[in-house]
């Protein structure tokens, strides 16, 4: 009778320690970095209408171009930023798009 209670109970237990436990899992959130690419050209580089924007502007004149830059946007579209050397620390910067529109922030 020992032998039939202590396998009874011996069962039991071993049933209640091999039934599946169900495990929260927290799933970290993934972060997308959406990048715009950005490539330095020369100021030669850049699209005609742009430069014929840039000697057109009465205010640059005086300002040579320093450096240019080409930025594509994750959508692809395509702008330019370039900076002109005014005599100070702080470099002026304008953007256009590729039909020479200034683009204003």
């Amino acid at each position: 009778m020992k032998k039939t209670a202590f396998l009874s109970a011996l069962i039991v237990a071993g049933a209640a320690f091999a039934a599946p436990t169900l495990a929260y899992v927290a799933h970290a959130p993934v972060a997308i970095s959406l990048q715009e690419e950005q490539i330095q050209i020369k100021p030669d580089d850049l699209p005609t209408p742009v430069k014929q924007t840039i000697t057109s502007d009465e205010s640059l004149k005086e300002y040579p171009v320093s450096e240019a830059w080409q930025n594509k946007c994750v959508e692809g579209k395509i702008t330019y930023r370039v900076s002109f050397d005014n005599g100070t620390a702080d470099k002026l910067w304008k953007a256009y798009d590729p039909e020479g529109k200034e683009i204003t922030e």
